[in-house]
């Protein structure tokens, strides 16, 4: 049993120390900087929660600061489908230099990754389901001016049997509104890498995270990586091959220099897929996952997209397991969707 002194993310003791007690904590994650454990919380209230240990290297600035980068970024951040950050605090690592930032998040089952790997495989409601409330997220982190820069499975938890999804792992999210706005290319793991970070480019917006949510729900509905190679070039060339060379347009909006690859002509998404998708779902594909972010879709002008309109049904539709579309979709979800939509149109 661990006895601490915590920091109060939300609510009306926001920001003021909490005593926590954990009981029977279990490792569920890793990752090269950070491990995440599965654990019952006794007080102040009794719940199952998830603690990711982060441990400061100096190979990364933006965790030399007393809070790492991702508490100063979740810290701001709640939303349903976002992982919701409870509690933070610090103990010391395993050498004297070395701190561990320890952030108490809620508990989700499973990640998509590993529903996959179990044999889950996902019909196309709840693929829908879990896509709408993947948009949602971060059309929420960009109205936050946050790009998450790392939507892959891996960072997807999931309640398969409530169909409720949470974007997790904020590790790599940068602040558009600041400095971070800027930085090296190599961002996002590879599968899901958007074209104009694969030919260098250094200057990040939230279409990055559109391109890499489109890659997913295809992912979702299909049950196959979409765009999978072995290496940068060879991502490069396998985009080459789908969607041909880029055009001066898209070459001036992906903010590069002209890529000194071989020029072919598009396969287009359906022949490279061999058309295994319906009309709507390719809809979506081809205005999300196109070369020049300018001319990607917004987060928002995806929710509104027909590919959703069976997660929009009144009353909600059953699902494969018995369970009902999650109502916070049509509860939560859409109404704010619709006010972003119309706060919008009014700024124009």
């Amino acid at each position: 049993m661990s006895n601490l002194t915590a920091v109060r993310v939300h609510g009306n003791s926001k920001d003021s120390p909490a005593k926590i007690v954990f009981t029977g904590s279990k490792i569920c994650g890793s990752g090269r900087f950070s491990n995440v454990y599965s654990t019952m919380m006794i007080v102040p209230e009794e719940m199952r929660v998830a603690i990711k240990n982060v441990w400061s290297t100096t190979e990364d600035a933006r965790m030399q600061t007393e809070d790492c980068a991702e508490v100063q970024i979740l810290s701001k951040l709640y939303h349903p489908a976002i992982a919701n950050l409870l509690y933070y605090f610090t103990r010391d690592g395993d050498t004297e230099s070395q701190k561990l930032h320890c952030l108490v998040l809620d508990f989700m089952p499973a990640d998509m990754a590993k529903l996959r790997e179990s044999g889950v495989k996902f019909d196309v409601l709840d693929a829908k389901v879990y896509s709408y409330q993947l948009f949602s997220a971060i059309a929420y982190l960009s109205s936050k001016n946050v790009v998450h820069m790392d939507v892959k499975p891996n960072n997807i938890v999931i309640n398969h049997e409530t169909g409720l999804l949470k974007l997790a792992d904020f590790g790599n999210a940068r602040r558009l509104d600041s400095e971070e706005r800027r930085g090296p290319s190599y961002q996002v793991t590879r599968f899901y890498r958007p074209p104009e970070l694969l030919f260098g480019c250094e200057h990040f917006t939230c279409a990055i995270d559109v391109w890499s949510v489109a890659c997913v729900s295809f992912e979702f509905i299909a049950n196959s990586t979409l765009f999978k190679a072995r290496s940068t070039a060879d991502q490069i060339s396998l985009l080459i091959d789908v969607f041909g060379y880029p055009s001066d347009d898209d070459i001036k909006g992906m903010k590069i220099r002209r890529p000194r690859v071989g020029r072919k002509k598009a396969r287009t998404i359906e022949k490279f897929t061999s058309n295994i998708l319906d009309s709507v779902m390719y809809e979506m594909l081809n205005k999300t996952l196109v070369y020049n972010p300018t001319k990607r879709l917004s987060a928002d002008e995806v929710l509104a997209l027909p590919f959703y309109d069976a997660v929009r049904m009144r009353p909600p539709l059953k699902r494969s397991n018995g369970g009902s579309v999650p109502e916070i979709i049509v509860t939560y979800l859409q109404k704010k969707l619709a006010e972003r939509l119309g706060n919008s149109r009014e700024a124009h």
